[in-house]
């Protein structure tokens, strides 16, 4: 009897809470979208606006948005990777210390969700650090 106790008390703790691996799996690639759609609108406009240059273009003043852009994703995907990988942690743990006779479908499949989405955020961490090197080397027109 305390065995079946003791595995509903396992199963039903839920440590991680959906909403933070939610979040998680979506901070990088999300932060990935807005600054490579945020900033190439702005350099776009800066230079060439309605396909007519510019006399004078406020490709510096848009540069240092993108710059800024840049550093507010770069921060927003290293936090999204930092909580996947501390959820993923969790969640293996949790699924690792479950008594031998409890469904573990659940907590490996939570655990699996987890590791996907840290893996997830890596790549498009990586893809961040690209995009900010390529502004780096590109000029703005």
């Amino acid at each position: 009897m305390a065995d079946s106790a003791n595995e509903q008390r396992v199963i039903g703790e839920t440590p991680v809470a959906p909403w933070r691996v939610f979040v998680a799996i979506l901070a990088a690639p999300a932060a990935w979208t807005l600054q490579v759609c945020i900033a190439e609108a702005l350099v776009a406009q800066s230079c060439f606006p309605y396909d007519a240059p510019m006399r004078a273009s406020y490709a510096g003043a848009a540069l240092r948005a993108v710059v800024g852009i840049s550093a507010a994703a770069l921060v927003v995907g290293i936090a999204g990777a930092c909580l996947s990988w501390r959820n993923w942690r969790r969640l293996a743990d949790r699924a690792n210390d479950a008594p031998p006779r409890a469904d573990r479908t659940l907590l490996n499949g939570e655990a699996f969700v987890a590791k996907v989405g840290f893996m997830s955020s890596l790549l498009f961490l990586f893809a961040l650090v690209a995009t900010d090197v390529a502004v780096a080397l590109v000029s703005g027109c």
